[in-house]
Order: structure tokens, then sequence, then C-alpha cells
């Protein structure tokens, strides 16, 4: 099992409307999770440690493969109130489960560009969670 991984990207009009499409360096670490199915349930702790249930779905198309969130995703997309441009990261790193085995534990956050800029780039980046009232 891999120990840790971190995959980013900016979300765009379809990763908010209907299912994300990930970054092929997320293959490798699913991999020993797998288990020869194309899909596999994921429990997802978000930066408010609120726990979701998303699922990675991979489909060969082609020489390529489709490597998406699809249930439960949507649900996170309107809860979160995600934007294009929305920076999305999803990592996992190995801990220590209650019965001594080694397990995944799996984090989402989503920043978004603050109106701080210099240059025309913005230099601050927030926490979406952060932007929304209970």
């Amino acid at each position: 099992m891999v120990p840790h991984f971190k995959i980013s990207k900016f979300l765009t009009y379809s990763d908010i409307t209907s299912k994300i499409a990930l970054p092929i360096e997320i293959v490798e670490p699913m991999i020993p999770i797998m288990n020869g199915k194309n899909f596999v349930d994921l429990k997802v702790v978000d930066s408010r440690d609120q726990k979701w249930k998303l699922r990675y779905y991979t489909q060969p198309n082609g020489n390529q493969k489709v490597l998406v969130f699809t249930t439960g995703w949507l649900q996170f997309v309107r809860a979160k109130r995600l934007q294009v441009g929305d920076e999305f990261t999803f990592s996992g790193h190995q801990v220590r489960a209650v019965d001594g085995e080694w397990e995944m534990q799996y984090m989402i956050q989503v920043t978004r560009p603050g109106f701080v800029t210099f240059q025309g780039q913005p230099i601050i980046y927030l926490y979406v969670d952060y932007f929304l009232r209970d």
C-alpha cells in the first residue's frame, strides 16, 4: 500500500455539474484497494472533519482510463457550493486503525482564490469550508 499521496486540480464546469475527472497520478495509489474492480466506495474527510462517501470509478476508454468520483460527488459540490476555478486536493495517508492494522485515511480539501492579488495573480487562497455558514 502507498503510504501517502496528494493530487490537486482546478475545478472545471464539468467537474461541478456531473463528475470530477481526476488526474492520472491517482491511478497508482488506488491500485491496491481496487482488488480488480472498476470502482470502490471511499470514506473521505473534509477540512472540518465531516465524513463523505465518494465512489472512485475507473473505466478503460481506449488506451486511457477514465478516473472519476461519481456517487456522492455532486452532493459534496452542492454542500460546499463549489465553483469553477476552486482548487480541489485529494490526499491519502496511512494511519493505524483501532485493531492495530494500517489503513488509508482519505481527505478532501477545496480552496478558492482570495481577493488579494499581486501583479494580477491571487496570493491568498481561502478554504471553501470557511465561506459556509452553518
